[in-house]
């Protein structure tokens, strides 16, 4: 078991989900026009994340009992008390993805308040634009607002 291995892709899932917060964060500010592409750079690296996430799985599922321990210890799972060594280094490091996932909470909130406000403005475009679609364009929205 390469335990570099496992540091190297808890770093990269660490860096990953600080460009998934800054995406974020900058969705909250940018401009309509830029939102679709921040959206999808979002996707993208949370894609990019869950590929970590299989490899991290896939590294330590043939390894056996030792290789779930891992697994654990990489999730931030487990008794720090018990861990030393090599295995205490993952376990922090896996607390460091913690601390940047607890803060995705709130953000997260604040780019769907974002989104809903976006709807909001388009459906009164639609609205002022053709009065009388505005009943297909209400249920577009009242539609989509509940999906989110």
């Amino acid at each position: 078991m390469n335990l570099e291995q496992v540091l190297d892709i808890l770093e990269e899932k660490r860096r990953l989900l600080l460009g998934f917060e800054e995406v974020t964060q900058r969705m909250l500010t940018c401009g309509t026009e830029q939102l679709e592409k921040e959206m999808g750079e979002r996707q993208r690296l949370l894609e990019a994340v869950q590929k970590q996430e299989r490899e991290l799985e896939e590294l330590c599922s043939g390894a056996g009992p030792e290789g779930e321990a891992l697994l654990e210890v990489a999730r931030g799972q487990g008794e720090v008390s018990q861990l030393s060594g090599e295995m205490l280094r993952v376990y922090e490091k896996a607390m460091e993805l913690r601390a940047v996932l607890s803060r995705f909470p709130e953000s997260e909130v604040q780019a769907m308040m974002r989104l809903r406000l976006e709807q909001e403005k388009l459906l009164e475009k639609i609205k002022a634009a053709n009065p009388g679609g505005a009943a297909k364009a209400a249920r577009f929205y009242v539609t989509g607002a509940a999906q989110s």
